[in-house]
């Protein structure tokens, strides 16, 4: 049996075997095309299969919370007074930057779906394109998701890791009413395995 096998960040997922998942900046369309957009950007993974889409980003922050706590601050809240190491200039918080990846997700999508056959890099995206192109992607069957994977212990005295990624995600689906979708900040006590599964 083959194995849906995909890493980011350290962690391996592993996909449903019947979904197409791609890696997207690891794709000829964002390497040759969409990457000539300044401050092109994209999710880490689209999920595809017949009944549902996911954009998928991952955030593994365990062993660097420290320098990662201003960006599970929604709207920059924490960016200029939080002490980090790493320079934050042109950064974002991650409900700002999830939320701007799948948009440029979406756009190079159709951007892709516009060279038509013309392109070879087309066929890397066919399974998605296919799933957002149809009159169907309205209905409810049709389960579209946006989900932020947050690894790392962000828990303290005053606020649980629980209520930050809650946080986060209200943040999230704010900025992202512009599309009709599902909207989740998890880690890997509160996945949902029917998508993907964290494995060793």
């Amino acid at each position: 049996m083959e194995t849906n096998i995909k890493e980011e960040s350290g962690l391996k997922f592993q996909f449903p075997e019947n979904d197409t998942v791609i890696k997207f900046d690891d794709t000829k369309f964002y390497r040759d095309y969409f990457n000539k957009l300044p401050e092109s950007k994209g999710v880490d993974f689209i999920s595809v299969a017949k009944d549902k889409i996911a954009f998928i980003e991952v955030k593994n922050c365990t062993g660097d919370e420290g320098n990662c706590r201003w960006r599970i601050a929604p709207d920059n809240q924490k960016r200029n007074t939080v002490h980090t190491s790493v320079n934050v200039e042109g950064r974002d918080s991650l409900d700002i930057e999830v939320a701007q990846k799948t948009a440029m997700t979406i756009a190079a999508l159709v951007g892709a779906k516009s060279f038509g056959d013309t392109k070879e890099c087309l066929a890397e995206f066919k399974e998605c394109i296919h799933f957002l192109s149809k009159n169907t992607f309205s209905d409810f069957s049709k389960k579209k998701y946006v989900i932020l994977f947050l690894e790392g212990d962000f828990g303290s005295t005053t606020r649980s890791k629980k209520m930050i990624m809650k946080a986060l995600q209200d943040s999230m689906k704010k900025k992202l009413q512009w599309i009709n979708c599902r909207v989740s900040v998890v880690d890997s006590d509160t996945y949902d395995s029917e998508i993907f599964q964290i494995v060793s």
